[in-house]
């Protein structure tokens, strides 16, 4: 039997409710806000690609995936360790725990951030990235706002927050980036890459503000006495993480890099909007990801199989249905779809076409990832996904120039294949669960 959840002032309690019903309601939460977001920002990037053009679209995406794949190594793994570790102080009541480790990671996350952003601009200026020297700056910016919203988002989805975990950097953010597009076109600013950048990264700015203040409200994690004696731990637990969680940004932003390297602007501008339509279908994956994620840390810090069994069940099933719902209109009105980016968008479509493939691939799987990194397994996560990125990169570097942007998604959809079929395997021999949609019955490890 599992130990009861202590229900504390800050903290709502869902113990009572069935498993089955806290999961969908966080999930639906958290569904509609990424709807709006995801409306959001297409609306900003419809209007990046209009306003900037094919190329100079292209050179914004670059810098973006340059930057993107940064910020998850100046988390420092420590999204991830505030789901496992918010969780569990929740459930004990340990407050001072959870403000040292707030106040810990916050000043962490800075000093890598900065870290992060000065050695882009160095390695940039040197010529060493395929990223144009102007966007340096705006990106530099980027990192930390960015970086610290993952982490509040974590701890805000830990204390049952699961709208308000992604309400700011799912909609605030680029809502930010909206009104400051339509600012600059009243105030008569002539829009390019490195503007449209620093734009980018002022919106994360105003929404981590705002972030702040409500993680604040709800966990009190920035008044009263913090406990930094776990501190080791935090960081034991957030290592493996940031490697994890750095090869997996990687895993995404590979295919736009390397087009940058090997291909024109034009190619890695129609390779990004193929790939940001693409990413829907596993929209709702993602939003019963963000309910389960403090779901399974907590049932295996209660040694719950059964449990995880069920969240897996549940995740997975519900995860594919949505996702094959989403997959028939992308593939039948994908075209038209990209043409929305401007009229030559629509020969990235074959490119949509496969990457919609390995999305469905991803759904089917489930949350593998969190099974993995949530239950002490983050080393094997690690090198998982170390594999999946050589063979990104070789296949990347084999497809690309004959086959420009069809290859790179080959490349992805290879890699995905690849990472969620290891980790399937891993997860049924380590843990006795099935976490793909077949949901096959517990066993004994």
């Amino acid at each position: 039997m599992g130990r009861p959840m202590v229900k504390r002032a800050w903290m709502p309690d869902a113990s009572a409710e069935p498993l089955l019903d806290f999961l969908l309601r966080g999930s639906f939460a958290s569904f509609m806000t990424r709807v709006v977001g995801v409306a959001l920002s297409y609306v900003s990037a419809v209007l990046l690609s209009r306003l900037l053009g094919v190329s100079g679209y292209g050179v914004y995406s670059i810098a973006l995936g340059w930057a993107l794949v940064l910020v998850l190594p100046s988390r420092a793994g420590l999204d991830y360790a505030a789901l496992r570790f918010g969780s569990v102080y929740l459930e004990e009541g340990s407050t001072a725990r959870l403000r040292g480790f707030f106040r810990f990671s916050a000043c962490v996350v800075f000093g890598v951030s900065a870290v992060a952003g000065a050695f882009l601009f160095l390695v940039t200026k040197l010529g060493l990235t395929s990223m144009r020297p102007s966007m340096a700056p705006g990106v530099g910016l980027f990192i930390f706002p960015i970086a610290a919203l993952g982490l509040v988002g974590a701890l805000l989805r830990t204390a049952r927050k699961i709208a308000a975990g992604q309400f700011y950097d799912q909609i605030m953010r680029p809502a930010g980036l909206i009104a400051g597009l339509a600012a600059a076109a009243l105030a008569g600013i002539n829009l390019s890459p490195a503007n449209a950048m620093v734009l980018t990264a002022a919106g994360a700015f105003i929404a981590l503000l705002f972030a702040v203040v409500h993680v604040a409200r709800a966990t009190g994690a920035l008044r009263g006495a913090a406990d930094y004696s776990p501190w080791r731990s935090w960081l034991a637990l957030s290592f493996p993480l940031l490697l994890t969680s750095a090869a997996q940004e990687l895993l995404n932003q590979l295919d736009i890099i390397i087009l940058g390297y090997l291909q024109t602007p034009q190619a890695a501008g129609l390779y990004s909007a193929a790939w940001r339509l693409a990413s829907l279908i596993v929209f709702g994956l993602s939003a019963l990801s963000i309910s389960s994620g403090p779901l399974v840390a907590a049932a295996h810090a209660r040694k719950d199989i059964a449990e995880l069994a069920r969240v897996a069940r549940i995740t997975a099933r519900f995860g594919f249905v949505a996702s094959a719902m989403l997959a028939v209109p992308l593939l039948v009105f994908g075209r038209s779809l990209l043409e929305l980016f401007g009229p030559e968008f629509g020969a990235g479509y074959p490119a949509l076409a496969i990457l919609v493939a390995g999305g469905m691939i991803n759904a089917f799987t489930g949350v593998l990832a969190y099974f993995l990194t949530l239950t002490g397994r983050q080393a094997q996560a690690l090198w998982i996904f170390i594999g999946a990125l050589a063979i990104s990169c070789l296949l990347n570097l084999l497809l690309i120039p004959g086959f420009s942007i069809v290859g790179a998604a080959v490349a992805s959809t290879g890699a995905t294949l690849f990472w969620n079929v290891v980790m399937w395997v891993v997860v049924r021999r380590s843990l006795g669960i099935d976490s793909s949609a077949l949901a096959l019955a517990p066993r004994s490890r």
